[in-house]
C-alpha cells in the first residue's frame, strides 16, 4: 500500500516546468509519483502517465477550445447531474490536466469545484502547459486524497474519485474504509462518482466494494474507452437504477450550450454485472490486492481505459 502524505505538500515545493516550447513538442518529467508526458499536436495537448505497462492518457485539452471534453469518460462523469442536478460543492480528487473542470466552472459558476492532487508536478504542468488557471471556485489543493476526505468536513454534492498513477488507482483509495469516509461527506442527496477499469478481476470487486457501502450503485459505460463509471448513493428511493427517476436529461443539456448532450450520455447506461459481482473480493485495509487482481484477466478484451488508454507498449 502506498504511504498517506500525511501533511499537504504545495505547488511551491516543487521546481516549477521550465516555459513550454513553441510549437510541437514532446516532454518526460519524473517526480516522486510519476512518470510524465506532454505532447503538443497543433492545439492538442496531451498528459500522460507512463508505467511498465505502457502510456497511459490521463488527459488531453484542445486549446482552440478548451471547454471541449476530449477524453470521453469525462463527459461521462457529467451524468452525476441526472442524480443531483445542482451541484453546490463539488470535490474531485485527481487533476489531471483538468479536462473536467473548465465546462464545469462555466455550467456552474457560483459553485464550488475543490480538486485534490497528490503530485505538485501533475499540477504545474496543469498549469504551465494545459493552460488550466486555478481560480477561487475552482481551488487546488496538494495533498493525498484520503487525508484530504479524513480531516475535511465539507458535505459534497458531488464526489468524484479520478486519481490514476500510470493506469490504476492507488490501493488506499479503493477499500470499503475510504469508501465509508466518502460516504460520510456526502449531503442528503450527493452522489459519489468512481472511474473503474473494466476487464479485469479488480472491476468486480471495485463494484462490490462500492456495493458494500452505498445504498444504490449504477454503472456507465463510455463507448469503445475500458472505462466503467460508476455512481453512487446513500439513500434507498428514489430509486436511480431506473431511469424514469432520473432529471430530464434534454433540460439539463441546454446547461452545457452545446458541449455536451446528456441523452447520449444517458445511453451509456449499463446493468451491473450480477454473477461475477456477486462472488468478488470485498477490498479492505487489510486485504486490497489491488496490482494483483489487476492484471488477472476476467476475459478477453483488449480495451484500456482512458486515464488509462494505452498510448504505446
Amino acid at each position: 500500500m502506498l504511504a498517506l502524505a500525511l501533511t499537504p505538500v504545495f505547488a511551491a515545493d516543487a521546481p516549477p516546468a521550465p516555459a513550454a516550447p513553441t510549437g510541437d513538442y514532446v516532454e518526460n518529467f519524473d517526480t516522486l509519483y510519476n512518470s510524465l508526458t506532454v505532447q503538443r499536436l497543433g492545439t492538442m495537448v496531451e498528459l500522460r502517465a507512463r508505467s511498465r505497462r505502457g502510456e497511459f492518457l490521463e488527459s488531453a485539452v484542445d486549446q482552440a477550445d478548451p471547454l471541449k471534453l476530449v477524453v470521453e469518460y469525462t463527459r461521462t462523469l457529467y451524468a452525476a447531474a441526472l442524480f443531483q442536478p445542482q451541484p453546490k460543492r463539488v470535490l474531485i480528487i485527481g487533476l489531471g490536466g483538468a479536462g473536467f473542470h473548465r465546462l464545469f466552472a462555466q455550467t456552474w459558476p457560483d459553485a464550488l469545484l475543490q480538486t485534490v492532487e497528490l503530485d505538485p508536478k501533475v499540477f504545474d504542468l496543469c498549469q504551465t502547459r494545459l493552460g488550466f488557471k486555478p481560480t477561487a471556485q475552482t481551488p487546488v489543493t496538494i495533498a493525498d486524497g484520503r487525508m484530504f476526505v479524513k480531516r475535511d468536513t465539507t458535505q459534497w454534492d458531488w464526489l468524484i474519485l479520478d486519481a490514476f498513477r500510470g493506469g490504476y488507482i492507488p490501493p488506499h483509495l479503493k477499500t470499503k474504509e475510504f469508501y465509508q469516509e466518502c460516504a460520510a461527506r456526502l449531503s442528503d442527496r450527493g452522489v459519489f462518482i468512481s472511474n473503474l477499469h473494466e476487464g479485469t478481476e479488480l472491476f468486480y470487486s471495485d463494484i462490490r466494494t462500492i456495493q458494500s457501502v452505498f445504498s444504490q450503485v449504477v454503472l456507465f459505460n463510455p463507448p469503445d474507452s475500458g472505462n466503467v463509471i460508476a455512481f453512487a448513493v446513500n439513500y434507498k428511493t428514489p430509486a436511480i437504477t431506473d431511469p424514469a427517476h432520473w432529471e430530464n436529461a434534454a433540460g439539463l443539456t441546454k446547461l452545457f450550450k452545446g458541449k455536451l448532450d446528456l441523452g447520449y450520455v444517458s445511453g451509456e447506461h449499463i446493468p451491473i454485472p450480477d454473477q461475477a459481482v456477486a462472488t468478488a473480493t470485498v477490498l479492505t485495509d487489510d486485504f486490497a490486492p489491488v496490482e494483483f487482481q489487476n492484471v488477472v484477466k476476467s476475459n478477453n478484451e483488449t480495451k484500456v481505459p482512458s486515464g488509462g488508454t494505452t498510448i504505446a507498449p
